[in-house]
C-alpha cells in the first residue's frame, strides 16, 4: 500500500466553456489517500485520477458542511435548518408520536417504519405502494423487460443498467443524467467553492 497526493478533477469546467460561461477548473487535490491501485503507478511515476463524489451547493456557493444554508438558531447549534428555524433534533420537525422513537413522523404522526404511508395490499407485506395498491416488488411498478432482471423499467422498458433512463450528454460518460442533460460528476448541479471538498 502507497500513500500519495491525488488530484481529483471535475470536468464540469469544459461543459460550462462550451455553453459560454466562463468557470475556472473544478480541482481538489487529495493529499496522503491510500490506494492498493497507486503503489504500481507511484513506481512509474504515473499520475492516479480519483472519482470523487462532489457535493452540492446550498448556498453563498457552499455545501452544508461548510457554511451553507441555513443555520438552527438553537445556541450553538450549527445543523441545517429543517422548518421553524430549528434543526430536526431541536423540534424543527414532528417526531413519530410511538414512545421512544426518535423518528421523523412523514404521515399520521408516525415515521415510515411505525405505519406512516400506505401499504402494499398483498397478504402480510409492510412495503410501501409503488402504484395500484402494491409495492415495487409486488407488482405496484413495471419490471425491466430483460431476462432475469429484477429491476425497475425507467423507460423503454429497461432499467438504467439495462439501457433505460437519459444518459449524460458529456462525450463518453455512462451516467444517467441529473439535471441540464448532464450528470453529477460532470456538474449538473452546483459545487461547493471550497477547495478540497468532496
Amino acid at each position: 500500500m502507497v500513500t500519495a497526493g491525488v488530484t481529483v478533477v471535475a470536468h464540469a469546467a469544459s461543459l460550462t466553456a462550451a455553453r459560454g460561461r466562463s468557470c475556472p477548473r473544478v480541482s481538489a487535490t487529495v493529499p496522503g489517500v491510500t490506494h492498493a491501485a497507486n503503489s504500481e503507478a507511484a513506481g512509474s511515476g504515473r499520475s492516479q485520477m480519483l472519482s470523487v463524489a462532489v457535493k452540492e451547493v446550498a448556498s453563498k456557493g457552499l455545501c452544508c458542511g461548510h457554511g451553507g444554508g441555513a443555520r438552527c438558531k438553537f445556541d450553538a447549534c450549527v445543523r441545517q435548518v429543517a422548518s421553524t428555524g430549528l434543526c430536526y433534533l431541536h423540534g424543527g420537525s414532528k417526531r413519530c408520536k410511538v414512545k421512544g422513537c426518535e423518528m421523523r413522523a412523514k404521515s399520521n404522526g408516525h415515521c415510515w417504519g411505525h405505519g406512516s404511508g400506505t401499504r402494499c395490499e398483498f397478504d402480510a407485506c409492510v412495503g410501501q405502494v409503488a402504484s395500484k395498491g402494491l409495492c415495487y416488488l409486488h407488482g405496484g411498478s413495471k419490471r425491466c423487460k430483460v431476462k432475469g432482471c429484477e429491476k425497475r423499467a425507467k423507460s423503454n422498458g429497461l432499467c438504467c443498467g439495462h439501457g433505460g433512463g437519459t444518459r449524460c450528454k458529456f462525450d463518453g460518460c455512462e451516467r444517467h443524467v441529473l439535471s441540464k442533460g448532464i450528470c453529477y460528476g460532470p456538474g449538473g448541479d452546483a459545487r461547493c467553492q471550497l477547495r478540497g471538498c468532496g
